[in-house]
């Protein structure tokens, strides 16, 4: 299958300083970039159902949409891939217009289909984006440990580190975002998703299966950080350590204000 759907079992367990877990499904779209104007079905820049919008992701100023923003990107991350690389991107559609995204995920390979790498692209609820290079241990897959230096959650402090573990994308996919602080793990993020194929019928289907699909995620996550903080959890403000948050795409204006 070059395009199919990811049914997915999403997991958030948070450690400390309180134990709290929550569950959701979502599904995912499975794409290869070159060949995503083919499916006619699923709206490419203009309002459909379910839709992809280039201005969703990585965006460089390069014309062409998504494929020729993220080589810019490794250009500029000084990273090699072959001329004709294919990139297939693993994301939440928009839906009905609407769109949230937390996290994507792009995973580059040979003409021969040879795994390069991945790249996860993590978005936060200021519209900031930030891209980690995913290379590392190579197992079915790539582990890396990264700093964060990102805002993504005002229950996580923006020098704590990312461990990614994103699996090949096969019949089953899995992927785990772990937040470390100095001691070790504080949230465990999980993926778990099963292929499906991309067909129109079962797009219609899902509209039912998954209702409001981006707008039931933001409620969950705003709903969850609320009741963290009903229960007094350390709360970090954004603008509290600026200089911590790097290597932004569409950088928040608290970055770049100058405070009294």
């Amino acid at each position: 299958m070059s395009a199919f759907l990811y049914e997915c079992e999403v997991m958030h367990r948070r450690l400390k300083p309180e134990q709290k877990r929550f569950d959701y499904r979502v599904f995912m779209l499975s794409v290869d970039l070159d060949e995503l104007p083919k499916i006619t079905f699923l709206g490419l820049n203009r309002f459909n159902l379910f839709t992809l919008n280039d201005r969703d992701h990585i965006d460089l100023g390069k014309p062409g949409g998504i494929r020729p923003n993220l080589l810019a990107w490794l250009d500029q991350q000084n990273i090699s891939y072959p001329p004709s690389v294919r990139i297939r991107l693993i994301t939440l559609p928009r839906v009905l217009g609407y769109a949230f995204k937390p996290v994507s995920f792009y995973y580059l390979s040979t003409p021969e289909g040879q795994p390069l790498f991945a790249i996860a692209e993590v978005r936060n609820t200021f519209h900031e984006m930030k891209l980690y290079l995913v290379d590392g241990e190579k197992n079915q897959g790539w582990q890396r440990h990264v700093k964060k230096e990102f805002y993504v959650s005002p229950f996580s402090d923006v020098e704590d580190s990312f461990h990614f573990k994103l699996g090949l994308p096969a019949e089953k996919w899995t992927v785990h975002i772990d937040n470390h602080d100095s001691q070790g793990p504080t949230l465990i993020s999980s993926i778990h998703g099963k292929a499906r194929a991309l067909t129109a019928r079962r797009l219609l289907a899902y509209s039912f299966k998954y209702p409001l699909l981006s707008l039931k995620i933001i409620l969950m996550i705003h709903w969850q950080a609320l009741k963290l903080w009903i229960q007094k959890v350390p709360y970090f403000k954004k603008s509290a350590k600026k200089n911590s948050q790097r290597h932004l795409l569409r950088p928040h204006s608290s970055l770049t204000r100058h405070d009294d």
